[in-house]
């Protein structure tokens, strides 16, 4: 199996468009939604956030788990609506730096076709290491505090509890419930095991197999042929899928309590590259095609490809709508604000010839979008470049 199948692209449609979206969220989406106002409010979000769930809402295991760990959840929420919202918002940063890490992650990810078949095993135990020691653990460690909440009230402090500690003590009575987040279903072995396997490098890579070695006192062997390893690497890409998919619903459910918790937005991070990722699906949907992203000093730029059946003119008319939204995602994020002034959309060719472009200056565009600015105002403080060519 090559690197490109454990990193498979969904394809999607051109012919889907933002209404077949929107009707497909309301569809699958809407009765995990306190009202239907909040899907609405949270559909540019959620027409990305489906992606996750798309990838494992076909595995009736993994659905099964989502659902379970979902309405955990909202029955915490229920029983002790005060108290849950402050664990909430008392995991926040963690849960949110779960999301920075996993882009962090995808950032990085190195060119497979310069590794040797030892190079790329080696790679995927690092990649199984970075998605169960920091996406997956401090997400797991929060639904803990809330299993042990739902069965008897109490919510145990397990910020200084290993990952093996926190599997250990998991409530027998919803192990079985809960039993993809606790240990693989193909060998049985532990998901801690598995962390410490890859961190260790408890693990020899042969010719036609791979032998791995677990357990602190009394040590144990298991071999697996190399596809059993990426059958773990899937595993642990979609327990982390499900675990994320039920927090984030539920965090969009009470978003405004969890914030006001945490003392209001202005105490609260979010990292450009992940708003970057949201702004690009919702532009390939209403159908420009990205091409790169680059930075021209302190101009920030997206190249997109124009619309299909579309003059180059009306599509950086499109386009050019996304620049408020470019420039709020790069002012919210304390590490790349001051790096920018402008914010820049351009049309190219196939060539990635520039054929048309749109800057704004980034101030204007957070004035226009916190209503401070007209919309009048802020289209003359646009510049707008059509080459001769274009």
């Amino acid at each position: 199996m090559k690197r490109d199948e454990i990193y498979e692209d969904l394809h999607f449609s051109t012919d889907f468009s933002v209404e077949d979206w929107n009707a497909l969220l309301k569809f699958k989406l809407g009765k995990y939604f306190l009202d239907e106002s909040l899907l609405e409010k949270n559909r540019e979000i959620l027409r990305t956030e489906i992606v996750n769930y798309i990838r494992f809402c076909t595995k009736p295991d993994y659905f099964k788990l989502f659902e379970w760990t979902f309405y955990l959840y909202k029955n915490c929420i229920g029983s002790d609506k005060q108290r849950i919202i402050k664990v909430l918002a008392d995991s926040f940063d963690d849960i949110s730096n779960t999301d920075m890490k996993w882009m962090t992650n995808v950032l990085t990810q190195p060119d497979e076709k310069e590794f040797s078949e030892r190079d790329k095993i080696s790679y995927y135990f690092k990649v199984i290491d970075e998605t169960l020691e920091g996406a997956f653990k401090p997400r797991f460690k929060l639904l803990d505090k809330l299993v042990n909440f739902n069965l008897d009230g109490n919510i145990p402090d397990n910020s200084g509890a290993d990952f093996g500690k926190v599997i250990k003590d998991f409530p027998n009575q919803v192990k079985s419930d809960a039993i993809l987040f606790l240990e693989d279903p193909f060998f049985s072995i532990s998901t801690n095991q598995w962390r410490n396997i890859a961190a260790h490098k408890s693990f020899t890579i042969n010719k036609d197999d791979i032998v791995v070695e677990y357990g602190r006192n009394t040590r144990q062997s298991h071999t697996l042929s190399y596809d059993d390893l990426y059958k773990i690497v899937h595993w642990t890409q979609d327990i982390y899928r499900v675990i994320r998919f039920g927090q984030v619903l539920t965090d969009l459910n009470y978003i405004e309590e969890i914030v006001t918790e945490l003392g209001g937005t202005e105490n609260m991070n979010i990292r450009f590259e992940s708003s970057l990722v949201h702004i690009i699906h919702n532009m390939q949907i209403v159908g420009f095609e990205f091409v790169s992203n680059e930075e021209e000093g302190e101009i920030f730029c997206l190249n997109v490809k124009g619309k299909i059946d579309h003059d180059v003119k009306s599509s950086l008319i499109h386009a050019s709508q996304c620049l408020d939204q470019l420039s709020c995602a790069i002012y919210d994020d304390k590490f790349v604000k001051d790096n920018f002034i402008k914010t820049k959309i351009s049309i190219v060719d196939n060539n990635r010839k520039v054929l048309a472009s749109a800057t704004i200056p980034i101030e204007a565009a957070v004035n226009k979008a916190n209503g401070n600015l007209t919309l009048d105002k802020y289209l003359n403080m646009m510049e707008f470049d059509i080459k001769n060519y274009a």
